[in-house]
């Protein structure tokens, strides 16, 4: 079955799992996949299409009129559509929550079955793994196991009321051993890819220190050697003061290059972090004379680490543009765990608005994540009509 499901935001209930190299974890695209992704959501989710031949071989070769016939191949047919292509496509109305789209695929899927009942009998019922396989896989199982045992408790019922007869045993019990190997096998693949993050997390924490090292050498030999031409120069200013010029040069160059070290080294390593950053906006709003209203640190503390991250990197970016750009006398920003709001009572929006590189790269960050970014005017038409900056989730 596919090997890809929603995150699980660090619950016990749930990890994500995908082709390895298809996604990050956690992320369930809202768009159809692009065309190197669906190689191995196809090759995982249409490999156990195989089992389908059962009731296709029943409907063919079945005293089954011609046209009911037809009937149960085209109902057969669209089922494998609908199933491959929610997988390709598990978002149609982005408008709508994950679960309600998967239910009403769920409800054309089941409508496939009917299609293929009257030709196929009780062969229609290997149809059902794939109804729970849109559920268990995609989900996180406090969602995915509720419907799951739902579906498999309704099938048995549909099951026990056709058939009285001895070979209800082979319509039940393999209804309940679908449910369980699928659980298991989600199961595995979050026991591994929980295996997998903690593996991930240990190697960047290694890497960290490798770089806190090579951070300290690079500015420990450094200020060394410009510690030491500058007490130079210093004694050479009144005595050779051309000599204390070339002391100053060298300084100044191996500043330069000591700042280019630092940036190399450190480029790809700096996470701002988000409560820090609320500190950093208190302080630069004050400087500026800008009264405001902040979340507390604290209130933000329990947020997804790669939520903290965004948002911090926006609101560096929000706070910026206010002191700078806005004119603004009072500046209000809102946290919660999926929506960063800037407000100011500023001079509001240029006409055209003409987003400079710091929108542009914070609006990048955004999409890229699946978020939204807009702005807006807190008092349309008003002398000073503010400026809403709100990133969404």
């Amino acid at each position: 079955m596919p090997e890809r499901c929603e995150g699980s935001e660090g619950s016990a209930d749930g990890i994500a799992v995908q082709p390895a190299g298809a996604f990050g974890a956690g992320e369930w695209p809202e768009v159809p996949l692009k065309a190197n992704e669906r190689a191995p959501v196809l090759i995982t989710a249409g490999v156990w299409l195989v089992f389908l031949v059962v009731p296709l071989v029943a409907m063919v070769t079945g005293d089954a009129p011609l046209g009911t016939k037809v009937l149960g191949c085209a109902g057969l047919a669209a089922f494998v559509v609908v199933y491959m292509g929610h997988f390709i496509w598990p978002w149609p109305w982005r408008t709508l929550p994950h679960w309600v789209n998967t239910a009403a695929a769920t409800a054309v899927l089941l409508l496939c079955v009917l299609a293929t009942i009257p030709a196929g009998g009780l062969n229609s019922f290997n149809f059902l793994p794939f109804t729970l396989a849109i559920w268990i896989f995609p989900h996180r199982l406090r969602v995915g196991l509720p419907v799951s045992v739902a579906l498999s408790t309704a099938w048995v019922v549909v099951a026990l009321s056709v058939d009285s007869g001895g070979s209800r045993f082979w319509l039940v019990v393999p209804t309940v051993m679908a449910l369980v190997i699928m659980l298991a096998l989600r199961l595995a693949m979050e026991r591994e890819e929980r295996s997998r993050i903690l593996g991930e997390e240990l190697a960047l924490s290694r890497q960290r220190e490798r770089f806190g090292r090579d951070v300290h050498d690079v500015l420990g030999h450094s200020l060394t050697v410009i510690t030491l031409k500058t007490e130079l120069a210093r004694r050479l200013v009144d005595s050779d003061p051309e000599q204390a010029k070339v002391e100053l040069d060298e300084v100044l160059e191996l500043s330069r290059q000591s700042l280019a070290e630092v940036r190399t080294t450190v480029g790809g390593l700096h996470v701002p972090d988000l409560g820090a950053q609320l500190a950093s906006a208190r302080t630069a709003l004050q400087a500026a004379g800008i009264a405001f209203d902040l979340p507390e640190a604290s209130s933000v503390a329990r947020f997804r680490p790669e939520r903290r991250e965004l948002f911090a990197w926006c609101l560096r970016e929000a706070i910026t543009n206010v002191i700078r750009h806005s004119g603004a006398s009072h500046c209000t920003v809102t946290i919660t765990a999926d929506r960063l709001t800037v407000a100011d009572d500023g001079a509001g929006l240029s006409e055209p608005a003409s987003p400079g590189n710091g929108l542009s790269g914070m609006r990048h960050r955004v999409t890229d994540v699946g978020g939204s970014l807009s702005l807006s005017q807190v008092h349309p038409g008003s002398d000073r009509p503010g400026t809403t900056l709100e990133v969404h989730l």
